[in-house]
């Protein structure tokens, strides 16, 4: 199964849930403040129209990035 995340600040995603090619590959739908994740049988063909059309709304990782920054957190040492 592949899951998609997405984000908008409306909050609605009707457009998503509602879209024909879709509506019958969606098994599962989890949702939370300004977000929607659904689930998709793993198929190419749908991930590739999911990309492809909500490919902007489409989010990756769900938390920041707090790895250590060189020059800015930390100096590295040169030998």
């Amino acid at each position: 199964m592949k899951y998609f995340n997405f984000y908008r600040e409306s909050n609605d995603f009707t457009d998503i849930l509602n879209d024909i090619t879709l509506k019958k590959k969606i098994l599962e739908t989890i949702t939370w403040l300004n977000y929607l994740r659904i689930g998709i049988n793993d198929d190419d063909r749908i991930a590739s129209y999911v990309t492809l059309k909500y490919g902007d709304e489409m989010r990756n990782n769900l938390t920041e990035d707090y790895s250590p920054i060189p020059n800015i957190d930390y100096i590295p040492v040169r030998r």
